[in-house]
């Protein structure tokens, strides 16, 4: 039974690991998103001051916000996947920690009836230890 439990918690370790690193991602995405939409607003206001309203300039602006806008978008559909992602690690990681909690508690309840099994067992094998009153 120990050895089952021990392989338990190294699946629930493994599940708690693969759950953090999820919601890594999911974060460093989320920031990239966050400077994607910076650098959007800061071209943007750039072309409406009239730093880049003509010619080349202006036209290379304009391309620049629009992979932007590209970048923003792929940005935000990788990170709702790795949300969803991180969420199912997560509900994997507390069933992982529930099943190591079931575990333990039938590991000690097989304890607790192999304790008292022996405990019967050498209570049958004394010699009469009752009261010799007659």
């Amino acid at each position: 039974m120990k050895t089952r439990l021990e392989k338990v918690k190294s699946i629930e370790r493994l599940q708690k690991r693969l759950h953090e690193l999820a919601l890594w991602k999911a974060n460093h995405t989320a920031a990239r998103r966050d400077r994607l939409a910076a650098a959007h607003v800061e071209m943007i206001a750039a072309l409406g001051e009239g730093l880049l309203t003509f010619g080349a300039a202006a036209a290379a602006a304009t391309r620049r916000i629009r992979s932007l806008e590209l970048e923003i978008s792929a940005a935000e559909t990788a990170h709702a996947a790795q949300v969803a992602t991180a969420r199912e690690r997560g509900a994997r990681s507390k069933i992982a920690e529930r099943f190591v909690e079931r575990t333990r508690a039938e590991a000690r309840q097989e304890e607790e009836k192999k304790s008292l099994t022996e405990l019967i067992e050498r209570s049958l094998q004394r010699p009469d230890s009752g009261s010799h009153k007659a």
